[in-house]
């Protein structure tokens, strides 16, 4: 019986033994891991159109917040307090070029750090590129992975991978387009007038552009209203493009006096449940598509439900309509 007391104190103090250094691994295990983690990642961009870039090659590594939303103007924005509490701890806050004058160096300056601004006019050397066409837009997403490269090292690999695999997605998207535009939308050709910010995007499509104007609606005179006018007239346009977040009134009225169709496309997703670029490209697209074809409209109308909605509801409907034939069987068979 002795023998057997002590053999089963010696396991007991054999398994606390071995208990205790399982545990002082696990402790010594932690800060390696803690250590090994990834940086954080803190990323702002002013625009929803950088941002999709930035989140495309950050992927799961971190959320890139934005400063001004897709259906304002980003060259009239005004900064807010809450925009200092989302850049004081910024590592980089991606910019075009332009902000910079009207409120983002006042902004980083209020928050303190100025030393976190990206330009890629300027920085990354890509001047006013307009980013509609997808090769253009890839010039910003290498200027963008480069940038985040140089700041987190460590993640390299994953902006690496990621940036190839969303570059990969615009080219696809290009193919597509261009297929539908040589055997469905036909737009080569046809000569449009247009707000120049979607001169890059219209050209790409083959439009022929007879003019532009490069004011938005706040700030058109009616001089510059009436030059609208007589130069579409004159150079026989047949469609008038604006550009969603310049304004769409007076590109609408001047071709409403023409007597031709107008449509406004988009510079910025955010707007139309437009959440990317990729997206946006298929709405400018499908947008031409019903201004000049009479196509599908793509903007929701106020009467309707969204994509996200159509599916349950249309579940819901099934639904009612088994349920209705089955008690309606059920009365049927009573009689």
């Amino acid at each position: 019986m002795k023998k057997n007391l002590k053999l089963i104190f010696t396991m007991l103090i054999f398994a606390l033994m071995i208990g205790f250094a399982s545990q002082d691994n696990i402790i010594n295990e932690k800060p390696t891991l803690r250590f090994a983690a990834d940086p954080e990642v803190r990323v702002v961009a002013t625009t929803t159109i950088l941002r999709d870039f930035a989140q495309q090659i950050i992927g799961d590594k971190g959320t890139v917040t934005v400063i001004i939303e897709g259906g304002s103007c980003p060259g009239h924005y005004d900064y807010s307090p809450s925009d200092i509490n989302l850049v004081n701890t910024a590592d980089i806050v991606f910019y075009h070029g332009f902000e910079n004058a009207t409120f983002l160096y006042q902004l980083l300056s209020a928050a303190e750090n100025l030393d976190a601004a990206y330009s890629l006019s300027f920085d990354a050397g890509l001047g006013y590129t307009q980013w509609g066409a997808p090769a253009n837009a890839l010039l910003f997403v290498d200027a963008i992975c480069a940038h985040l490269n140089t700041t987190y090292p460590i993640l390299n690999q994953t902006f690496n991978e990621n940036c190839a695999s969303f570059k990969q997605q615009i080219m696809a998207k290009k193919i597509e387009l261009e297929t539908l535009n040589l055997n469905i939308y036909n737009f080569t050709g046809t000569k449009a007038y247009i707000m120049n910010h979607q001169t890059a995007f219209l050209t790409w499509l083959g439009f022929s552009i007879t003019g532009s104007w490069n004011v938005d609606d706040n700030s058109m005179t009616l001089s510059q209203f009436s030059d609208i006018i007589n130069e579409a007239d004159q150079t026989n346009a047949e469609v008038i493009i604006m550009n969603y977040q310049s304004g769409t009134e007076q590109g609408a009225e001047a071709a409403k006096e023409l007597g031709i169709p107008s449509v406004a496309l988009l510079n910025f997703p955010g707007v139309y449940s437009v959440t990317s670029y990729l997206e946006q490209l298929d709405f400018n697209a499908a947008l031409l598509h019903w201004a000049m074809n009479d196509g599908p409209d793509p903007r929701p109308s106020s009467g309707s439900i969204g994509s996200e909605l159509s599916l349950p509801l249309f579940a819901v409907i099934f639904i009612g309509v088994a349920i209705s034939i089955v008690l309606y069987r059920r009365k049927a068979k009573k009689v």
